[in-house]
């Protein structure tokens, strides 16, 4: 039986993103026979079957999500390959948590963009147990963190430092009381990595779930707090200009003020392309 060959991984990956032999077929410019016999061709030489056939549409099945890293790592090898003696075109990925995402990283990314007009930069904003998933899958290049991450297949680079400030709406804050148990919280969701650190933090002192109103970024948590919603957590990057203007009021006592480091991932078994080689030299320096 023949080896499988490059085309087939690249076909089989085409029927994965878009979840039909049409669609995969159209995409790459090919006829729907010849995408099917690839596909044919590479189960039989796998023994097998990479996805169900639902009516007219194949879903990847659990083998196949298990082939898919697999599939795109040796897709991004066999490409550094071809362009090893060319001109590298930098491309870069990332997928960064809320507060990285929004704060630290933009401006970055135009310094980069103004030293290299021609890069081409992805990136995607979610919270950190995402983040991690599209670094495992190899969706994503590099990925930027608030959340403590241990997996054996990434390397965690502390990257920079970031404070939490615990904050109220200046129109609230005298009618806190002392008492934090009695006070109305508003955190970010269970997966994120602003709550993974606020949780470890306060402990056993962490708010019951009927005082806590839980949102998914740390922009709607600020404009919530801003908005009277109760006390919370904000990165001081974020809260910074309602902290000038007066519209938010820090909370004093303990656990007001935590500091947490960001950390950059790499996965292990991706090599470093062109663009994030030079991304990552772009942001070299004291933050780093």
């Amino acid at each position: 039986m023949n080896d499988t060959t490059l085309r087939q991984w690249r076909l089989f990956l085409a029927v994965a993103e878009t979840g039909s032999v049409a669609a995969a077929a159209e995409a790459v410019a090919l006829t729907q026979p010849a995408v099917s016999q690839a596909l044919a061709g590479l189960e039989a030489r796998l023994d097998t079957a990479l996805f169900d056939r639902v009516g007219r549409g194949l879903r990847i099945n659990a083998a196949g999500r298990q082939l898919l890293p697999e599939a795109r790592a040796l897709l991004a090898q066999a490409t550094r390959c071809e362009t090893l003696f060319q001109a590298p075109v930098l491309e870069v990925s990332l997928a960064a948590t809320h507060t990285l995402g929004s704060y630290y990283l933009p401006a970055r990314l135009a310094a980069f963009r103004q030293r290299h007009p021609d890069a081409r930069v992805d990136m995607q904003v979610v919270n950190t147990d995402a983040a991690v998933r599209l670094l495992l899958d190899m969706a994503v290049d590099l990925a930027f963190v608030e959340g403590p991450v241990s997996h054996r297949l990434l390397s965690v680079h502390r990257w920079h430092d970031d404070v939490l400030l615990r904050v109220v709406a200046a129109d609230r804050q005298a009618a806190l009381g002392d008492d934090p148990s009695r006070w109305a919280w508003v955190m970010r969701e269970p997966g994120s990595g602003t709550r993974n650190v606020i949780e470890q933090r306060l402990a056993d002192a962490f708010p019951p779930a009927q005082r806590v109103l839980q949102l998914g970024s740390g922009e709607a948590v600020r404009q919530a707090i801003l908005a009277g919603a109760g006390v919370g957590y904000v990165s001081e990057v974020a809260a910074a200009a309602a902290l000038r203007d007066g519209r938010l009021k820090t909370v004093p006592g303990a656990q007001s003020r935590l500091v947490r480091p960001l950390y950059r991932l790499h996965h292990r078994q991706r090599g470093s392309g062109a663009g994030e080689r030079a991304l990552l030299a772009s942001m070299a320096g004291p933050a780093d």
